[in-house]
Order: structure tokens, then sequence, then C-alpha cells
């Protein structure tokens, strides 16, 4: 999985998605560290029917949270990701969201303090020399197919905020 062990995700996975983090339970399952973060390049959208958002690629910056695992538990929590999302690696471009490799910006302060509920963080935060720190993640996404004008759009790139 080219050494990537975190997830950027903007929908029911997020780790503030409810007090017990979350909707399907992965981070509790796996102790994942989730953190506040940015990533450029894709736009949040909801179609009125579905309970999620979804990601189309742009050019735009979105805020969202990256969920970020341990060496030894992150191939089989993002297995888990693939499986919520419907995204199979051996067919990528044949289900509902494909699958890309993004540079996650993360405050260095976040991180630090992240680092201290999760030692296994230490090591990132440490290597942080200025004031934001990038992680490589996978961000789940939808192929432009024209229904960006079907959909409400999130601006401010934060769709759990839009729900309260």
């Amino acid at each position: 999985m080219d050494g990537v062990q975190a997830v950027f995700a903007y929908g029911t996975l997020r780790g503030d998605f409810s007090e017990s983090g979350d909707r399907w339970g992965v981070i509790s399952r796996t102790g994942a560290a989730w953190l506040p973060a940015s990533v450029s390049g894709f736009k949040l959208f909801q179609e009125e029917t579905a309970f999620y958002p979804f990601a189309l690629q742009t050019k735009l910056s979105e805020d969202c949270t990256l969920l970020v695992w341990p060496c030894d538990n992150a191939r089989d929590a993002i297995a888990a990701c693939d499986r919520i999302e419907g995204f199979e690696p051996k067919s990528p471009e044949d289900g509902l969201y494909r699958r890309t490799v993004v540079d996650v910006a993360v405050p260095a302060d976040v991180l630090r303090k992240a680092s201290e509920d999760k030692g296994w963080l230490a090591s990132a935060a440490g290597a942080c020399e200025g004031e934001t720190s990038i992680i490589r993640a996978f961000l789940y996404h939808q192929p432009m197919d024209g229904r960006e004008r079907e959909v409400k759009h999130f601006p401010g790139g934060d769709w759990l905020q839009a729900q309260s």
C-alpha cells in the first residue's frame, strides 16, 4: 500500500462524527489517531437521498480529519475502510469510490498534542520542522460525471459542521 498509514476522512469515517468516534467503529477497533487536517484538490458534495458526503477531485482545498494508524495496524484498518467505501484494490475502477494518495497538511501543534495520547505518533511529531507536517494518506473520491450541479456542496469543506 505504498507505505500509506492514513486515510483522509471527510464524512462518516471522521473521528469527530459522534462522541464514540466514527460511524463504523473503525477508530475504536484499530487504535487510530484522528487529527484535524486539510488537503488540496477535492470538493465535498452530498446527494439529497444519501446520509454521507462524497469528494470530487478539483483544484480546491478542503478541511476534514485524518485517521492515522501505527505501522502494524495500518493494513487491516485501511482494508476495513476499503470495505466501508466499497473500494476493491484489485479492480480500483469498478466501485462507487476511487482511492488516491494525497499529501495532507497537519498543523504541527495538533500532531504534537495527539502524540501525547498516541505515543507512536511521536516520531512524526518530532520530524515536524515547520508549522505543518505532511502525511501521505488515501482519500476516497468519486469520479467527475456531471452530477456536481445536482448535489449539495460544502464550501468550507466541513460536512460534519453543516450537519449540526
